[in-house]
């Protein structure tokens, strides 16, 4: 299977806006969360994944996964589901938490596969 992650230049060639999704700790919501992931940019100064999510109501933000380098992929923890996989336009249970002032995904489940 092939990752879905695209080039910042890429995403902009669709249309996509991925500076309407801030990424503040205060515009993050915490806890556990139930978004739709809409899309995922390679980040551009760390080895991560950008991932850009949209809640019912319109509320919108972005979450990096960074590269788990014990396990050389995208995987949050213990979990199996590598990041870099996630199919995008479907809804996701998230855990967001917060660390050093920074949102943080603890972890994820898509609730549509």
């Amino acid at each position: 299977m092939e990752n879905n992650v695209l080039a910042w230049g890429t995403a902009l060639q669709l249309g996509l806006r991925p500076k309407d999704y801030p990424y503040e700790a205060k515009m993050i919501p915490t806890g556990l969360v139930v978004a739709r992931l809409d899309f995922k940019i390679w980040a551009k100064k760390v080895m991560g994944i950008n991932g850009y999510f949209s809640q019912e109501g319109g509320l919108r933000f972005q979450l990096t996964v960074f590269l788990n380098k014990r396990l050389r992929n995208y995987t949050l923890n213990s979990e199996s589901l590598d990041f870099a996989f996630c199919p995008v336009d479907y809804r996701y249970e998230l855990k967001i938490g917060i660390r050093k002032g920074r949102p943080f995904l603890e972890s994820i489940r898509c609730l549509e596969l």
